[in-house]
């Protein structure tokens, strides 16, 4: 867990809730971004409107630096020095770039397909396979517990093998087997190997995924967490990775904490999204296929 720090705004720009430009703010000294496409520093004024921009999402330090590492750089608290500076011609318009700013940006790719039709038809229906046979699954078949990690441990690579079959005991009435399965039955989810990093006020929380779905979620923590009792509003954003592949999606959408079950040092929640954007609906099936692609293969 990392408390938000700093004067300076981090905001990204999505394409299908895929991240492809990273911006750090400060008025009136810092206004520089990558992209996934041109991941060194640019230097650019223009960036100081970002902040007033509907499509960017404000996201803390700890999303920032995740979005950063999948494209090779690592974020640093200052500003970088001596980088180059980009000078428009007019102020910037971040939903409608000129052919210049996108190529001086890297982001041409911007708001077409990356994937082909026929790649992306084949790994949806292997992923609309798995999300059934999920869906299916009877609980008592599931493993029977997860044997634990310690504290501080990267989890997300053990995330595959863990399923709520294994929280079979009712608790205090807000969480166990019952549910788990209401829960599962609002939609099919799909076993994801990846982490999961959850705004919780002023908190960012970073979790193994372990399953996701267009409703919502469920992570696992290798110690406890106070925050996450059931009922607990999340302002968002959400920012998902998945381990086997550079794949991200950042969604802007409130959540809340449906359900939350300790076994000893372990914690395992479940996160219900709100409603999704067309695009992040998409975004979420695009992760996803992506995802069960790479696993297939």
């Amino acid at each position: 867990m990392t408390t938000a720090t700093g004067e300076v705004t981090y905001l990204v720009l999505a394409d299908r809730a895929a991240p492809y430009l990273l911006a750090r703010v400060r008025w009136p000294d810092i206004a520089q971004a990558i992209t996934v496409g041109c991941p060194d520093w640019l230097d650019d004024p223009g960036l100081f409107d970002l902040p007033y921009e509907p499509s960017a999402v404000t996201v803390s330090f700890p999303q920032a630096a995740s979005v950063a590492a999948a494209w090779g750089r690592q974020l640093r608290p200052e500003a970088a020095d001596g980088v180059p500076s980009f000078i428009r011609r007019m102020p910037a318009t971040w939903t409608d770039l000129s052919p210049a700013e996108r190529r001086a940006l890297g982001i041409e790719f911007a708001g077409k397909r990356r994937v082909t039709a026929r790649s992306l038809r084949r790994n949806r229906r292997l992923l609309s396979a798995r999300a059934s046979a999920a869906a299916s699954e009877s609980p008592d078949g599931q493993p029977s517990g997860y044997p634990g990690s310690p504290a501080g441990a990267d989890i997300g690579a053990d995330a595959d093998g863990l399923y709520p079959g294994g929280l079979s005991q009712p608790g205090d009435g807000t969480s166990g087997l019952a549910a788990l399965l209401t829960e599962r039955r609002r939609g099919a989810r799909v076993r994801v190997d990846g982490r999961a990093h959850i705004r919780c006020g002023h908190a960012t929380i970073s979790a193994g995924l372990v399953d996701l779905g267009e409703d919502g979620m469920e992570c696992v923590l290798p110690e406890a967490v106070t925050l996450l009792a059931p009922g607990t509003t999340l302002d968002g954003p959400v920012l998902l990775e998945a381990a086997a592949t550079a794949s991200q999606i950042c969604l802007d959408v409130p959540g809340r904490i449906s359900w939350h079950r300790s076994m000893g040092a372990v914690t395992r929640f479940g996160v219900v999204f709100g409603a999704l954007s067309d695009a992040q609906t998409e975004g979420v099936r695009d992760f996803l296929a992506a995802a069960s692609g790479r696993r297939a293969r």
